[in-house]
């Protein structure tokens, strides 16, 4: 699969999934689902890339496009930004949310999972 159509602000756009993952989960379903918080609207679903070392991630740095979840802006505020949960409990809900979305991912557009390990 070379390229797909993706319809991203409003607009359909073509990616190339292997180049540009974390566009993938632009209209998708959110994957985080914090409880309390999450209106899983895909009208707001963004790429939330994981806060993670271990995935790259550091001052001033993103961790890899691969390491993203679709989030709706609810969800996806609470993991970077939020206070209602502690940050072992966002790992998880970002872990659980990767461990859904990469299946899909892989199914619908060709594109593996990327988990990395803590060394």
């Amino acid at each position: 699969m070379s390229q797909v159509i993706i319809i991203a602000n409003g607009k359909a756009i073509r990616v190339n999934p292997l180049l540009h993952p974390d566009l993938l989960c632009h209209g998708q379903q959110c994957y985080l689902r914090f409880p309390g918080i999450c209106r899983n609207n895909p009208d707001t679903v963004v790429p939330a890339h994981s806060n993670q070392l271990k995935h790259g991630k550091g001052k001033g740095l993103k961790a890899n496009d691969l390491m993203t979840v679709p989030a709706c802006f609810q969800c996806h505020y609470e993991l970077d930004q939020g206070n209602r949960f502690t940050k072992e409990q966002k790992t998880a809900r970002w872990d659980l949310g990767y461990d859904r979305w990469g299946p899909y991912r892989l199914h619908h557009y060709g594109v593996p999972a990327a988990r990395v390990e803590a060394a």
